[in-house]
């Protein structure tokens, strides 16, 4: 199955992979700077947790566009014009005025990635029918590998100008990678509707759209929830200790997807796995939320829960969705609810820092999250049954 996934088409798998990390590391890359952030705007606590739940927020927003210009125009283009348009709202966000500038295009470029993620989950099914799990994997690692790279770089590259050259250095990269996607990405023309495809109507009156939204949420309201509030509880330990352990926390998720994107077992749709990774979440936001020590080491049971259930999770949509129509929009539906549930992570946190002043009341409202994805798991809705798709010709080269 592995080798089948990359004879079919290795500059497919390496385009979706360059994509992939560009889509979270220009906004991952916000939280460890954002003690400089708000120190040199004077912000609230409340005001900075906003900087990074804003665009969380918008990456639910924009999904469901996503999903009817996919159906328009094609996976492809969309892919490519909304990578661009992160890179280039990345850019803007240090445009005058300041701050008003940095949260309208912070806005901005989380739409455009929100647009580009369920054409990303279309084109997947479409370039490779038969090892979707295999390739939504490799989607879910270089997200994985955007948000290491955010996570653990910003706060060394600010030398190359403060917090601003950290936000101009991403956004530029993301602004190359969509050019390059569109100059060499195979290209598919937009599928026509067929007899017994569900609009996005029927789709959110699906039980189960709503189970996979509420496990993909969950593990974004505790991801970024502790990319915003980790910097603050850490910050007594100095810059050094803070990128090491944001390092871990981001760097544990990539082993465990090389395995999974090995492995024939469907476990994207075992229901033992997510639980496992919600009794993980569970003890390491406990252990934040009562300030023990050692965070090195929580945080890696920390990223290996949330990076098990997003990787699960990127890949449901395509896996339980009943045809190929259908997935953009189950999608786009699972990622507008997820992403709805997520913005309030760093929100929540931070109305809780400026109440209480205690730098682990933030990860309070994480720990239920967790020890409900442990029951969401153990209920996880079961795949349907249907035909096997036909053989696709050659992707890429």
């Amino acid at each position: 199955m592995c080798s089948e996934l990359f004879t079919r088409g290795l500059s497919a798998i390496a385009l979706i992979a360059v994509v992939g990390f560009n889509l979270r590391s220009v906004i991952l890359g916000v939280p460890p700077v954002l003690p400089a952030v708000r120190d040199d705007l004077h912000l609230t606590f409340t005001a900075a947790g906003a900087l990074t739940a804003l665009p969380v927020l918008c990456l639910g927003a924009a999904s469901i566009p996503g999903a009817v210009f996919v159906n328009r125009f094609g996976p492809s283009v969309i892919v490519g014009a909304g990578t661009i348009g992160l890179g280039l709202a990345a850019l803007l966000r240090l445009a005058p005025p300041i701050p008003a500038a940095l949260y309208a295009f912070s806005g901005l470029m989380a739409l455009c990635a929100a647009i580009a993620q369920p054409a990303m989950v279309s084109a997947i099914r479409a370039w490779f029918p038969r090892t979707i799990q295999q390739a939504s994997t490799v989607f879910a690692l270089a997200l994985g590998l955007g948000g290491l790279g955010g996570s653990a770089l910003s706060v060394h590259l600010q030398v190359l100008g403060g917090w601003r050259g950290t936000f101009a250095f991403w956004g530029a990269l993301a602004l190359a990678a969509g050019l390059l996607w569109l100059a060499i990405a195979p290209k598919e023309t937009a599928r026509q509707p067929q007899p017994g495809d569900e609009g996005l109507l029927q789709l959110v009156r699906r039980p189960a759209v709503w189970h996979v939204a509420a496990i993909f949420g969950i593990q974004s309201l505790v991801y970024y929830g502790s990319s915003s509030w980790i910097p603050f509880e850490l910050r007594p330990y100095g810059p050094g200790y803070l990128s090491a352990v944001l390092l871990l926390f981001n760097l544990v998720g990539i082993p465990l997807a090389m395995v999974l994107v090995a492995l024939p077992w469907p476990w994207a749709t075992a229901r033992p796995y997510y639980a496992l990774a919600g009794v993980l979440m569970t003890v390491g936001t406990a252990a934040f939320a009562l300030g023990l020590g050692g965070a090195w080491f929580w945080v890696m049971l920390l990223g290996a829960g949330t990076g098990m259930t997003f990787t699960g999770a990127t890949a449901l949509p395509a896996l339980l969705a009943a045809s190929r129509s259908q997935v953009a929009g189950y999608a786009a539906v699972v990622l507008t609810l997820g992403y709805a549930i997520a913005f309030m992570g760093p929100l929540m946190g931070g109305v809780l820092l400026d109440q209480t002043h205690r730098t682990t009341s933030p990860f309070w409202p994480m720990v239920a999250a967790s020890i409900c994805l442990v029951v969401l798991g153990l209920r996880l809705p079961r795949r349907p049954e249907v035909a096997a798709p036909p053989l696709a010709g050659k992707v890429g080269g």
